[in-house]
């Protein structure tokens, strides 16, 4: 068991005497300024404050975890000259989480707290130029090692990109340039947008999330990703040298394309992108000219089918005044040579029916008078009933001819039904063949009352596509007429 009777103490410190020795002790240790280099967290900084406030942290070389930790300040009148030495990098980085700085500085304990901290006085910028490409060289070779640095880049990009996935920050000056060019064009974009912090801490979580959220969107999947932003200065581009945003991107099953307002500083964001633009209005640009190009070959493939349709048009037209021609040539011969040979027929009916009524005639009269002048002689009794015979002999002879005569005409009514009948299929065929050749006739809708305008020789339909000032071509169906626009509605 310990026993302090056993210790001789010659003093006994109060706690600020403690705390202000300890002081001594280190202001001893450490007389003058000495260099300090870390990775800066949870800086506090804003206008209202006159001083900076953050820790300088060191971690772990193979993990990311925190090994050691220290508090520091720069006070108002260091702020000044800190900044202007940062200046001089021309905004490569910027005082802010995650960067590794090294500083010149004095250690001081606080005597009422008990806890010692770095006093800034000075910067070392080349030191944190070289950390930061360092690191970000770090991150391109590991990409490159894994061969991931054109996975994105080898995804086909939609030919008519209308559905957009846009990762910006809501109502930003890059939110606004980006919608006005798309609505400016006139074509129905369909936007669809992830609001995300573009710098600062929050920066890779919010993007990567917002990636990872487009490509799990299901049927509302967009068939791009543009993540923009607007200019700033190039600390601001570096938070988009980042391994888990480039990670996003690469794996990213729909293609991303980045517009980050930076006209010479590439970040490694662009550089695994599958198409890096410089600004907002650019990345709108890309995308209008991708649509506009679709568009002309949608319209060239009209004007090309429409050619074609009117030569077709032409041609079954010349078809049918031949197929029109032929049938009115078959026509007439072919009643002109039936109408002979019906002729003929009915002449030779009526020679041989004529011909054997006159003989049957002829041989009744014989056998009547030979019958009247033996009945006169041999049956003078039996008149009655041989003029009953000569009454049924002449009515069978009657029945004969009508019989006969009913045969000649029926095959009249047969031929007349007949070449009706083929007249009026020809006819019905006929009227068919004009009635679609008046269909397709343009012409035809024209004489309606409807036009047709062109601009510079192209087809117009949709006012959106005019201006004021543009001259027209408008074709009637008798006449063409000239003018120009003053006006456009129903845009």
């Amino acid at each position: 068991m310990f026993d302090s009777s056993n210790l001789k103490t010659e003093k006994v410190y109060s706690v600020l005497e403690l705390n202000n020795t300890v002081r001594r002790l280190i202001r001893s240790e450490f007389s003058g300024y000495i260099w300090v280099y870390g990775e800066i967290k949870d800086l506090r900084m804003s206008r209202n404050k006159r001083h900076i406030y953050f820790d300088l942290i060191q971690k772990h070389s193979e993990a990311d975890e925190i090994v050691a930790k220290v508090s520091a300040a720069i006070f108002e009148g260091r702020k000044q000259r800190i900044f202007r030495r940062i200046k001089e990098t021309e905004g490569v980085f910027d005082l802010k989480n995650d960067i590794e700085v090294k500083f010149l500085c004095e250690v001081d304990l606080y005597p009422k707290n008990g806890s010692y901290n770095l006093i800034i006085a000075d910067i070392d910028p080349v030191y944190t130029l070289g950390k930061l490409a360092q690191n970000r060289q770090k991150i391109i070779e590991e990409l490159k090692k894994e061969n991931v640095f054109n996975k994105n880049k080898s995804l086909p990009l939609s030919p008519l990109i209308l559905k957009i996935g846009l990762i910006t920050a809501h109502e930003s000056a890059a939110y606004h340039d980006f919608i006005s060019e798309l609505e400016s064009s006139g074509f129905g974009f369909k936007v669809l947008l992830r609001s995300c912090h573009m710098q600062g801490k929050n920066t890779e979580s919010d993007i990567v999330g917002a990636i990872n959220f487009f490509n799990s969107s299901g049927r509302d999947r967009p068939d791009a990703i543009i993540v923009t932003r607007g200019g700033g200065s190039s600390a601001d581009l570096s938070w988009f040298d980042n391994k888990r945003i480039a990670y996003a991107i690469i794996n990213s099953k729909i293609p991303v394309l980045t517009a980050l307002g930076h006209e010479i500083n590439v970040s490694i964001a662009d550089l695994v992108a599958h198409t890096a633009l410089k600004t907002p209005t650019k990345a709108a640009q890309f995308l209008v000219e991708n649509v506009n190009e679709v568009w002309n070959n949608l319209e060239n493939i009209q004007n090309s089918l429409l050619r074609a349709v009117n030569r077709f048009v032409d041609g079954v037209r010349l078809l049918l005044e031949r197929k029109l021609n032929q049938i009115n040539n078959f026509v007439s011969i072919y009643f002109r040579d039936h109408h002979e040979d019906i002729i003929k027929k009915k002449s030779l009916i009526f020679n041989n029916v004529s011909h054997f009524i006159n003989t049957e005639l002829s041989n009744i009269l014989v056998s009547s008078q030979r019958i009247n002048s033996a009945a006169s002689f041999c049956f003078r009794g039996q008149k009655g009933e041989l003029e009953e015979k000569e009454r049924f002999v002449f009515a069978r002879v009657s029945r004969y001819m009508k019989r006969e005569s009913g045969k000649i005409d029926d095959s009249f009514v047969v031929l007349g039904k007949r070449s009706n009948s083929i007249l009026q299929k020809a006819y019905k065929d006929t009227k068919f063949i004009e009635e679609k050749v008046n269909i397709l006739n343009p012409s035809n809708v024209m004489r309606r009352g409807y036009s047709v305008s062109y601009k510079d020789n192209k087809l117009v339909r949709y006012s959106s596509g005019l201006k004021r000032g543009d001259k027209l071509k408008t074709v009637f169906f008798k006449g063409r007429a000239f003018s120009r626009v003053e006006k456009t509605e129903g845009v």
